[in-house]
């Protein structure tokens, strides 16, 4: 297929987009329900035309046309073939194409799955998907064309940038598309609650397992992003505040805001305005990620170059923003909640200050973000907000936010005692005394480390004791076997005991974390054939040696690694040159252990034979990378969770039809 065509089928979808923003609201006016399947069943072939344009593309790089300006810019013949495929969005153009393919994909699925269901928001669910479809589409054919094409053809590409070649980028921008645009769905049905004044619970129903599939892809997609940084960077750590990190950090918490929050509104049926402003804000935090990525307003190693499509993205949120809010303020009436948190010692309270220390750090967030931006804007300062910033506000809210974990399993709905809580939270604490104790003894002195361990080990107890609890109750009441009792439980109660796996995997991922406050760091040259103490380990310098992998020429230092005499480990910490890169980068070597990273960068070959060599040695990051299968274990037991259906109101009262 030729980069024309799928130019054409991009035209197409954007026809058939146009076609669904203002067909359904037709079928609404006429009381029509076949004008609104005729706009379902275009969305469903938007799908099909962007698909067709991202397999010219495909082929592009595939067959290294570099008559492709965008795989001029970013493949090369001697590229590895997992890697051509991948450089689809390694670039800004590609990228955009790949968010439209990702959207094209939950909208056709949507116009599917609900042909028969909620019919009276469906019109306008459909209408707010395809409006941002336009949005995009109208970039794709305009200024962002991953298909335009050049003459004369080069005859090779500049290649994709060494840092993007590493699996973890080849996993990491997929799934936060995923995630930012996993969240475009329950907005879309909040919206269509709103155009319709239909503000019961049922688009918090509908959108439940949308939100937790939105929420874990975006999750993974920024945890591969530090397995990518902690790998390929070569600095030692996997976190540094960047702002397309953090472009990706706040949608993230507020979505996991709104995870908590419609529990209570399901539940309880509270908190019903506060729901409706977090998807908005979720929604219109995940454009803004791609504005800060797109737009090149803000330097990062992440950040795509600076380019037309940064002021649209941001024109696009205000208006979002305005119409989302001014339907907001027209419907408040009748989103008034029958229920209030009737007890301080309570549940809801606990979800109530949830969601504050949520929003609390991803407002410290975006102020660390933007501040830069508004800064240059009205006087021309160039600055930039560090680490500590984020550290000294973020890090106590993200603790009290690990203890309110185990403090919301334990306590009960609507009302709690004081001496409940002091007998069921005698445990937990001693608990967390004995942490603190223990970490004490080993040499942890840092009082950031030690309230981390503290609330873990206090909620990893109340996790324990609360899953034993109901695994013994389940045992003797149906007298089974231990696994069978814990399987039954698990089973009888997806959505609570997903919810602790969840959990679980957030105790380890802080205890991971925990680990920065006590790293050490190294700086040895070695001779070769001369041995450098780092810690409690003896590096014996081998020698250099040269080798090719894939597209790279790499130049490595062979590290033989011993610890008390007993060799451990060789290693092979190296620099890589790539043909389309004038600078070397840095290779990594890693030696895991579940106490700590041996982690060891070669900073430069010298003269006189010797070798520079940076030495980290960070404590349990192997805990922060358990969370993978946690969060996955935990979203796939609470996703078979099925909440109970509100009822259909009849179709011939709606739309004239039966």
């Amino acid at each position: 297929m030729t980069p024309t065509i799928g130019y054409i089928f991009l035209t197409a979808a954007l026809a058939v987009s146009l076609y669904g923003v203002f067909v359904p609201h037709l079928g609404v006016v006429r009381n029509n329900w076949n004008l609104i399947r005729s706009a379902q069943f275009a969305t469903i072939l938007n799908l099909v035309f962007v698909l067709a344009a991202s397999a010219a593309l495909v082929q592009a790089f595939v067959g290294d046309d570099f008559g492709v300006v965008f795989v001029w810019e970013n493949s090369s013949s001697d590229l590895p073939l997992f890697y051509k495929v991948s450089a689809f969005w390694g670039g800004m153009d590609g990228s955009l194409l790949f968010w439209e393919v990702v959207l094209a994909g939950m909208s056709a699925l949507v116009a599917y799955l609900y042909q028969r269901t909620n019919r009276e928001v469906i019109p306008y669910v459909i209408v707010t998907l395809n409006i941002i479809h336009v949005f995009l589409l109208l970039l794709l054919v305009t200024y962002s064309n991953p298909l335009a094409t050049q003459l004369p053809v080069p005859l090779e590409g500049r290649g994709l940038n060494p840092l993007l070649q590493h699996p973890a980028m080849v996993y990491h921008p997929p799934m936060l598309y995923l995630g930012y645009i996993g969240f475009s769905i329950p907005f879309a049905f909040a919206m269509g609650s709103l155009v319709r004044g239909k503000l019961d619970n049922e688009w918090v129903v509908t959108t439940r397992r949308w939100t937790l599939f939105a929420w874990y892809f975006l999750t993974m997609g920024q945890m591969l992003g530090g397995q990518w940084a902690y790998e390929e960077l070569g600095w030692g750590g996997y976190w540094a505040w960047d702002p397309v990190e953090n472009a990706a950090f706040m949608p993230w918490l507020t979505g996991t805001a709104f995870l908590h929050s419609v529990m209570l509104q399901e539940k309880r049926n509270m908190m019903k305005v506060w729901n409706m402003v977090l998807i908005i804000v979720t929604f219109s935090l995940s454009i803004l990620g791609t504005f800060i990525v797109r737009s090149g307003v803000l330097n990062s190693v992440h950040a795509f170059a600076q380019s037309e499509v940064g002021p649209a993205f941001l024109i696009f949120i205000a208006l979002a923003m305005v119409v989302a809010f001014t339907l907001l303020f027209k419907r408040i009436k009748l989103l008034e909640s029958r229920h209030t948190a009737e007890n301080l010692i309570s549940k809801e309270s606990s979800f109530l200050l949830n969601n504050l220390l949520f929003v609390g750090i991803a407002f410290t967030v975006f102020l660390g973000t933007v501040f830069p931006l508004l800064a240059e804007a009205i006087r021309g300062t160039k600055l930039s907000v560090q680490g500590p910033f984020f550290n000294t506000i973020a890090a106590p809210l993200g603790i009290a936010l690990l203890a309110l974990i185990g403090v919301c399993t334990l306590i009960a709905w609507r009302h709690s005692s004081w001496r409940f809580l002091v007998r069921n939270f005698r445990i937990p604490l001693g608990g967390a005394l004995v942490a603190v104790g223990f970490s004490f003894a080993m040499g942890v002195t840092h009082g950031g480390a030690l309230a981390v361990f503290a609330a873990a080990a206090f909620t990893a107890t109340v996790l324990t004791l609360d899953f034993s609890k109901a695994v013994i109750v389940r045992k003797h009441q149906g007298d089974y076997a231990w696994p069978e009792a814990a399987l039954q439980t698990v089973m009888r109660n997806q959505q609570r005991y997903g919810g602790m796996v969840l959990h679980w995997g957030v105790v380890f991922v802080f205890i991971g974390l925990a680990g920065n406050y006590f790293s050490r760091e190294y700086n040895l040259t070695i001779p070769q054939g001369r041995t450098a103490t780092a810690g409690e380990y003896q590096l014996l310098f081998k020698g250099f040696k040269s080798y090719q992998e894939n597209n790279a020429q790499l130049r490595a230092a062979e590290i033989e690694l011993y610890r008390d005499g007993e060799l451990l480990e060789t290693l092979l910490p190296a620099q890589s040159k790539y043909p389309t890169s004038a600078e070397p980068l840095t290779e990594v070597a890693i030696r895991r252990t579940i106490a700590h990273d041996f982690y060891l960068a070669m900073a430069s070959e010298n003269e006189d034979g010797s070798v520079t060599l940076r030495v980290l040695i960070n404590p349990l990051v192997v805990w922060a990378w358990m969370g993978f299968p946690l969060f996955t274990l935990g979203v796939g037991i609470a996703i078979l969770y099925k909440p109970k259906s509100l009822r259909e109101p009849a179709l011939e009262r709606q739309y004239g039809v039966a």
